[in-house]
């Protein structure tokens, strides 16, 4: 019976020693609260992805259970956390470059402008903002704004979005 219990908590600390932190393996690269921010945010509301469990029989049989729901919700976390960090303007960075994403992003380094590191759809906030500033400048008289700002008028209103001034 002691060996059971000895391998089963085994299995437990293997398992608990894949996890790897989200500070490390995410980025900021959209427009929202600061990374920490929305860290902080969804580390305080992954908990409500938990599930309960109820489970009636052997010893043996209510561990199982216990272990099984534990590994599930720490799944549900998981992908609580990504959901949330992604929604705040984060995404996971790519494997093995956490850490330089997360000095790039201390160092002041803005979000990549219209790259592959873009989440979908993120693309046109910056462009409204970027048309914004655009028009601004072409309304003090900048002629190189003016065609900036045209020319991500075109790619909004190609996407479904007319920018306009307020």
């Amino acid at each position: 019976m002691k060996i059971k219990v000895l391998a089963a908590l085994g299995a437990v600390a293997a398992l608990s020693g894949c996890q790897t932190s989200n500070q490390s393996d995410y980025m900021q690269i959209g427009y929202g609260p600061s990374f920490d921010v929305a860290h902080a945010q969804c580390e305080m509301q992954k908990g409500s992805a938990d599930q309960g469990y109820i489970a009636i029989g052997s010893p043996g049989f209510v561990a199982g259970a216990g272990i099984g729901n534990a590994l599930g919700n720490l799944a549900a976390e998981d992908q609580y956390m990504k959901n949330c960090l992604i929604i705040n303007g984060g995404k996971r960075s790519p494997h093995g470059q956490g850490a330089a994403a997360v000095a790039a992003v201390a160092s002041g380094a803005p979000p990549t402008p219209y790259g592959i590191q873009r989440a979908p759809g993120s693309w046109i906030n910056t462009a409204l903002l970027d048309w914004k500033d655009a028009n601004d400048e072409c309304v003090a008289g900048d002629k190189a704004a003016c065609a900036t700002r045209a020319n991500l008028g075109a790619k909004l209103r190609a996407a479904g979005i007319n920018p306009s001034s307020v």
